[in-house]
């Protein structure tokens, strides 16, 4: 496919003999920042890395020290040139309606892989090139095993490791998750769980199985997507995302098992990545704002001390961004309260709640526009949310219990895993009022098992060393 975009600009020649490392991801904040951490992560440990990503991330990607490659068409301006006409859905639609996004942007993924993948080989003919790709953004690579014309200078597609860093949407006989507020059962019916995805395949997920299809054969890919799935695709039938679940030769889910369900029939190049550790926000040029004296001075006091205050921090991420649903409810529900401080962060810079609240601000309550997330959970006792994976993973990391209640994108998945997991209070995906959001606070302030539980989560992930795993990993592959 022709395509056009802007001249990459590489660095001096790399005399090493080691692969280079193609990182590449969907171009979407909650998607772009864990591979931000991770890319940042090799280039301190000396590997060459470039980056394909959207070219809002131009100048934090170039801050990694990575060298930047733009994504081009679609899956870049996704965000104006889709979600304008098609959306999200809700309910039973949720999944189905990413699906379609992802099979619309799959035929400029794959221009945006191939050229990226052309211009490395151009440069340095003799090093191999391994791609980091966020599955998300994985479409291109699953269209060259599937088949797909390959780049220039390519006789086979490139090693591949997948990171995944929303729920994993495999499609197992063990549970049959349609990222719905359905409980994971231990005592699962394998022949149920086989009959649903069948109907689903039919039935909801028929068009966005279609729809993949086609793209395939517009990218000239006439091999069928279940020859990714092997034998497993014989045993159910597999929803259009596990392609990008299943074409690597390793994947890794980023998070801890205990934060997983227990899963018998995982793909076999599957492997728990662990939890991303708290990233090194705060840069030389950093100032904290005037109010964070007051969360300071709060923690510093003797945590047994009636005069210290609970601090509850509150956020949506920066795609769900109706603060009606949770950030609006929740701050009602903890106003003026004396025992709590409340931290709201809107997640968009410039962004105010002016004229969306009934009243005046509660005295209680702080609102910011945006401020690095791990700045606050280092000082927060519960944060709410309504389900962001990057919130979820921080919360872990520091050992932070929550209170999720989301009903967009993979939010209602994590509402349960956070339930299943013991850390979190889930309200579920309904509209909730501000009582059931106070109920969810004092529930976790008033019952230490959260706390205990976020402790012993945060311990595993320690223990686990998600950077090094990955590295570890990706250097299988050299």
């Amino acid at each position: 496919m022709a395509h056009h975009g802007p001249t990459l600009q590489v660095s001096p020649k790399n005399d090493s003999k080691n692969p280079i490392i193609l990182v590449q991801s969907f171009a979407a904040t909650g998607h772009t920042v864990p591979l931000l951490q991770i890319t940042q992560h090799l280039v301190q440990r000396g590997y060459d890395i470039y980056y394909l990503g959207g070219t809002q991330f131009h100048q934090a990607i170039e801050a990694t020290g990575a060298k930047f490659i733009p994504l081009i068409g679609l899956i870049d301006t996704w965000t104006r040139d889709w979600m304008i006409t098609h959306g999200f859905g809700t309910g039973l639609d949720i999944m189905p309606s990413i699906m379609m996004l992802v099979a619309a942007t799959l035929p400029s993924m794959l221009d945006s892989s191939r050229r990226a993948l052309s211009l490395l080989r151009d440069r340095e003919p003799d090093r191999e090139v391994i791609v980091v790709s966020e599955i998300a953004a994985a479409g291109g690579l699953a269209a060259l095993r599937l088949g797909a014309p390959l780049p220039e200078g390519y006789s086979k597609p490139p090693k591949s490791l997948g990171i995944n860093i929303v729920p994993p949407l495999w499609t197992s006989v063990d549970f049959n998750d349609l990222w719905l507020d359905i409980p994971y059962n231990p005592n699962h019916d394998r022949k149920l769980n086989v009959l649903m995805a069948k109907l689903a395949r039919e039935g909801i997920h028929k068009k966005a199985w279609d729809t993949t299809k086609w793209a395939l054969e517009m990218c000239s890919v006439f091999e069928p997507m279940e020859s990714l799935f092997g034998d497993h695709g014989k045993m159910i039938d597999h929803r259009a995302w596990d392609m990008n679940f299943a074409c690597h030769d390793k994947t890794l889910q980023m998070c801890i098992p205990s934060l997983e369900y227990p899963i018998s029939d995982w793909p076999p190049n599957f492997a728990f990545g662990g939890t991303l550790p708290p990233k090194a926000w705060r840069t030389a040029d950093f100032v904290f704002p005037d109010w964070f004296e007051r969360v300071r001075e709060n923690s510093a006091k003797d945590v047994t001390s009636s005069a210290r205050r609970k601090i509850v921090a509150i956020a949506q991420g920066t795609i769900a961004t109706d603060w009606q649903n949770v950030l609006i409810p929740a701050i009602q529900g903890l106003a003026n309260r004396e025992d709590i401080l409340v931290i709201a962060v809107l997640c968009i810079k410039g962004a105010t709640l002016e004229g969306q609240l009934p009243g005046p601000l509660p005295g209680n309550t702080i609102v910011v526009d945006y401020f690095p997330y791990d700045a606050i959970i280092e000082h927060a006792d519960v944060f709410i949310s309504n389900g962001s994976y990057g919130v979820f993973s921080h919360c872990v990391a520091h050992g932070v219990p929550m209170v999720l209640s989301g009903n967009t994108e993979d939010k209602i998945a994590l509402g349960m895993r956070g339930e299943y997991a013991g850390f979190a209070y889930n309200l579920g995906m309904e509209q909730q009022t501000p009582e059931a959001f106070a109920r969810g606070v004092d529930t976790i302030l008033t019952d230490p098992k959260f706390k205990t539980r976020a402790m012993q989560l945060k311990a595993e992930a320690e223990e686990f060393d998600a950077l090094g795993t990955v590295e570890r990993e990706l250097r299988a592959l050299f």
